[in-house]
């Protein structure tokens, strides 16, 4: 059998393509305002949406090895099903943000897969040394060198969106995140624009639209949810008072000072 090299494994691996807003005003204000089938984009058609309710915790190992290599592990719950999945490579630009994924179920193969990948990456993990099905994942993923370092609670409203040819080209999500930290919860919300099957092109045209029929309650954001979380935790630690309203929402003054703390040069 003939070894792969890193760099053709790599170009097998899926692209993620995406654009972000961050909501500047309370959540429930704002899902009364927005209607994405307003949004005026020639040739597209904005279906019924879906609702979904995930469960995301983020891992490091103790060395901090992922965050080293610009890489992001996350186990996710949906539902009865969890999947194991590894991010790297965020390439921001005017269309949004591109970065290589991949994922897996949580099963001794989906393990090895994830494992393999991180390797690739640079990572360096060992197996835990029991069956994956012996043990709870947090406790199979400490085995393996690894901490969580983010858990947070998602409710996404998902509407699809479909081209003139009756083809799905991407998604709209409305992302309602409740960031679990250990002084308590922090919320925020965002809007994400996937690619699935079309041009980037059509990232941007959605983007644009948001912007002009939602300029004070939207804002391009060019941050991941790991690094707004870890950016919002660290403000929590360093503030005096709450940085959430009453509704238990990050308030517009600390989304600024969110901001300041993500524009600063990582040493």
């Amino acid at each position: 059998m003939v070894a792969m090299s890193k760099d053709l494994i790599k170009d097998s691996w899926l692209t993620e393509q995406e654009a972000v807003l961050l909501i500047k005003t309370d959540l429930s204000g704002f899902l009364n305002e927005f209607n994405p089938n307003q949004l005026c984009v020639p040739g597209l058609q904005v279906r019924n949406p879906t609702t979904i309710n995930l469960q995301d915790t983020y891992f490091d190992s103790l060395s901090l090895q992922l965050g080293n290599a610009q890489a992001a592990l996350r186990l996710r719950k949906e539902r009865d099903t969890l999947l194991l999945g590894v991010k790297q490579g965020d390439c921001w630009t005017a269309s949004g943000v591109s970065r290589i994924e991949a994922e897996e179920p949580w099963s001794a193969n989906g393990v090895a897969t994830i494992l393999h990948y991180l390797d690739f990456m640079g990572v360096n993990l060992t197996h835990p040394g029991v069956p994956i099905g012996s043990a709870e994942p947090l406790s199979i993923l400490s085995l393996m060198g690894l901490k969580p370092i983010q858990n947070r609670s998602l409710k996404r409203i998902l509407w699809p969106i479909f081209d003139r040819g009756n083809q799905k080209i991407c998604s709209l999500s409305l992302d309602f995140v409740t960031l679990n930290l250990s002084n308590g919860p922090v919320k925020f919300g965002e809007i994400e624009i996937e690619l699935v099957d079309g041009p980037v092109s059509t990232i941007k045209s959605l983007f644009d639209a948001l912007i002009y029929n939602y300029p004070k309650l939207l804002q391009p954001w060019r941050y991941s949810k790991l690094q707004t979380g870890t950016a919002i935790e660290s403000l929590s630690k360093s503030t005096d008072g709450s940085i959430v309203n009453e509704n238990g929402e990050l308030t517009l003054t600390n989304i600024s000072q969110i901001e300041k703390l993500l524009k600063k040069p990582h040493r």
